[in-house]
């Protein structure tokens, strides 16, 4: 396995960040690239359950299937997509710190034979093309929330 980690704090509480990345719906306000966002699967969202995603890179649209890995409220969400034989999970941890939360952004990358020789690359470019999503996420949820109060 290969991967990254970022941190970030942000000024809400757990329970209001994981209920925004327990949505998938609200991705498209702070996940680069991402046009749409649903889920896919009946029932209320639970581990298993498959969000639909069509992004949009250099102009090409593309969409894929990611699948919920984790769900518990409001400390853990992972979500995992496989593409080409190689499986990308991102596991997102929140902890209470202060007013706010810190949260944990780890993506693991796993594949098995020649495969494998591909993860620094697929990483880099992971990171790359995602490496500013926990400052996008924290961005989006303090402004919702100083939008509320404005109201």
């Amino acid at each position: 396995m290969i991967g990254f980690q970022f941190t970030e704090h942000i000024d809400r509480p757990p329970l209001d960040v994981f209920a925004v990345l327990a949505d998938p719906t609200r991705s498209v306000d702070y996940v680069d690239g991402v046009v749409r966002s649903a889920k896919v699967t009946d029932g209320p969202l639970a581990e298993g359950s498959v969000i639909e995603e069509t992004r949009r890179v250099k102009g090409k649209e593309s969409t894929g299937r990611l699948r919920i890995v984790a769900l518990d409220s409001p400390s853990t969400f992972a979500i995992a997509s496989e593409a080409e034989g190689i499986t990308v999970t991102y596991r997102y941890r929140l902890h209470p710190e202060g007013a706010g939360t810190r949260i944990e952004w780890t993506c693991e990358l796993e594949a098995g034979g020649l495969r494998r020789m591909m993860l620094p690359l697929v990483a880099a470019i992971s990171k790359k093309e995602d490496g500013d999503h926990l400052v996008r996420l924290k961005t989006y949820i303090e402004s919702q929330h100083e939008a509320e109060i404005a109201s």
